[in-house]
């Protein structure tokens, strides 16, 4: 599913009138989710997707109205029929989307978003959906938007009445100690499905975005130096694979203390079982890392360490 970060990137860049379309409520099932936006640029250009392919023709023609007419507007898709006369989807719900036009003060309040979200900070939208006034609150207590319109602030989700509540999250951060062949496949994964991810190694050589160009930052040192630069935070995923024993146990110490919610440990049980020296293992430490899929070589590897990571993310 296109994110948030991506959709955000294509609105600020783009030159030309855009609209917005927001999922904001479903009765039953739906392919997507409240929250769920896309994209609609004048030129045809789209980012997102609001449904498995069915709907967003339909929502592009609103779209064209909303920009021509730089205004806003509320449809409503049935996805329960199955008949040649409905959708077809077989979805079994009741999808209605908010379409709104951009205009240069919505898009200055979407560039704070970005930046709060770039900064790691997740920030509540709640939004008036019959005068379309929006307001956004920060974690940290900083407001901006139509400040001048009362708003009910509760921490709500999804549609109530003519309020509409959306929370924003920053991107799950994935930092991966070991910057081997075998780390490839993992970063390109992460970024996949909208991890920040960070390399970690003590040889330069290795850790540079030459290497891992998808990676968002390359941090070179040793674990001492490295880990107490990272702010790690408890909401944070790391991924141990330097295949150095030493290196591992000076990490795993580490970043015992630093109670992230994730630790995965390359190789077999009994190896983390000597890198803490008898020591029971705990329930945030995951050996041997990956869902037991049989992978076998570095792709097949990094995809069962990613498919964990993902079911932990989700509470799966």
């Amino acid at each position: 599913m296109t994110s948030i970060y991506a959709v955000l990137e294509a609105l600020l860049s783009c030159e030309q009138r855009c609209a917005v379309a927001t999922i904001i409520h479903v009765e039953g099932s739906a392919y997507c989710k409240e929250g769920t936006i896309m994209l609609f640029c004048e030129d045809g250009t789209k980012v997102g997707m609001l449904s498995a392919g069915c709907l967003e023709e339909e929502v592009s023609i609103y779209a064209a109205e909303v920009m021509e007419n730089q205004t806003w507007s509320i449809h409503q898709f049935n996805t329960r029929a199955e008949d040649d006369l409905s959708w077809g989807m077989g979805c079994n719900g009741i999808i209605h989307i908010l379409v709104e036009y951009i205009d240069e003060e919505y898009k200055v309040f979407l560039q704070t978003l970005y930046e709060y979200l770039k900064k790691g900070i997740s920030v509540r939208m709640i939004k008036n959906i019959s005068l379309i006034q929006t307001l956004f609150i920060s974690e940290n207590g900083d407001t901006f938007g139509n400040e001048e319109v009362l708003f009910p602030i509760h921490s709500l989700h999804g549609l109530h009445g003519k309020w509409f509540y959306q929370h924003f999250t920053p991107k799950p951060r994935l930092c991966i100690f070991g910057a081997g062949e075998d780390a490839k496949p993992l970063v390109r994964f992460a970024k996949e499905v909208n991890f920040f991810v960070t390399v970690c190694d003590w040889r330069e050589s290795l850790c540079n975005a030459a290497r891992f160009p998808s990676a968002d930052v390359c941090i070179s040192g040793f674990p001492k130096e490295v880990v107490p630069q990272l702010l790690l935070r408890k909401e944070d995923f790391v991924v141990i694979m330097t295949h150095h024993f030493q290196r591992d146990q000076q990490l795993i110490e580490l970043l015992l203390e630093q109670c992230v919610r994730y630790i995965g440990i390359l190789g077999p049980r009994h190896r983390t079982a000597r890198l803490l020296e008898g020591k029971a293992i705990p329930k945030n430490v995951h050996s041997p890392v990956g869902l037991a899929i049989g992978g076998k070589g570095p792709t097949e590897i990094a995809i069962s360490i990613i498919a964990e990571i993902v079911q932990e993310l989700r509470g799966k």
